[in-house]
């Protein structure tokens, strides 16, 4: 159902498999009957290999699919090479100011990203999906795939309402901006660690890389 709030324990390939079983059933019978339903809930399975292969791309289009709130792993990884400045600021405060951090980084990604690269990644998996006999076919240069577009963006629509970001794997500027302003707003953090630009673009990285198996595709 359209606007239902993704379970935030299920992996990202559960959550497109489940999405690309609802959009073939309603392909292939132009609607949503209570049968399709049923294969919905017993047969999503036979498409994790798809959405893996989603996820893969958008890894290799240079994004990464994080948890919204970092796990503690990733709090744990930001700034595992300096103990210093963990030091200064507390066990609490640190996990405090890094969870901070994030929040005003992925708040500046949501405001200044262009969602359609993102968008077309998704549409050509569904094409592709759709007619199976034209897999190799379906790229940038077929424009059909455009015709999923809207489908697209409510998945991840979808997608982020169940916890999860498609996020750069490199900070953009803006987002190292908002850390630098968000650092500066609190002295404390300013004086242990400092609103240094390499630093919080360093440790987003860090916590990016340290990421839940459950964000990233099959193995």
């Amino acid at each position: 159902m359209r606007g239902q709030v993704t379970n935030p324990n299920a992996s990202v390939v559960d959550v497109f498999a489940k999405e690309f079983a609802k959009f073939l059933n309603r392909v292939q019978n132009q609607h949503a009957d209570m049968l399709g339903s049923f294969l919905i809930d017993s047969e999503w399975e036979k498409y994790k290999p798809d959405a893996s292969t989603v996820v893969k791309s958008f890894e290799l289009s240079g994004y990464a699919i994080a948890p919204k709130d970092p796990s503690e792993v990733m709090v744990g990884k930001a700034d595992a090479s300096f103990q210093a400045n963990r030091s200064l600021l507390g066990p609490r405060g640190f996990r405090t100011y890094v969870s901070t951090i994030w929040r005003a980084m992925i708040e500046a990604w949501m405001t200044t990203r262009d969602p359609q690269l993102t968008t077309d990644i998704l549409s050509m998996a569904l094409a592709r999906a759709s007619s199976p006999g034209r897999r190799e076919q379906v790229s940038m240069m077929d424009n059909s795939y455009r015709r999923f577009s809207k489908t697209s963006q409510e998945i991840l629509n979808d997608l982020e309402k169940g916890g999860f970001m498609i996020l750069p794997d490199e900070a953009t500027p803006h987002m190292v901006a908002a850390a630098v302003a968000q650092t500066a707003e609190h002295r404390a953090n300013a004086k242990a660690i400092g609103a240094d630009p390499k630093y919080l673009k360093a440790m987003y990285e860090n916590m990016l890389a340290a990421r839940p198996k459950e964000c990233r595709p099959l193995d």
